[in-house]
């Protein structure tokens, strides 16, 4: 095989998608951290307001972490689905043009 030939795996191409979306629905699952805090239960000011910034932050990450998850996942199903159908479409050919042959002469 040449540097140039391209490989690829359908199998863990199929396998990517389906972990990327796994990890969107544990993410899902885990609802969103809303629950309000008291200065008090985590020892700091400094520490509660460090919680806030990040509770508000992890929002719109979240956005952000689901879409790109969506989108790798929906590329990856579009190859195995695009080539899976090639691959059938160029046997089929291949049948034909060897039924064509055999009946032809």
């Amino acid at each position: 095989m040449s540097k140039a030939d391209l490989v690829v795996s359908l199998a863990g191409l199929d396998t990517l998608a389906g972990d990327l979306r796994s990890i969107k629905k544990r993410m899902d699952d885990t609802g969103q951290v809303d629950r309000k805090l008291g200065h008090c239960e985590l020892g700091s000011s400094s520490a509660y307001d460090a919680m806030e910034d990040f509770m508000h932050g992890w929002k719109d990450g979240r956005k952000e972490i689901d879409g790109g998850l969506d989108g790798v996942a929906e590329m990856a199903q579009a190859i195995v689905d695009k080539m899976t159908k090639l691959d059938v479409d160029l046997r089929n050919a291949l049948r034909e043009h060897e039924k064509e042959g055999k009946g032809g002469h």
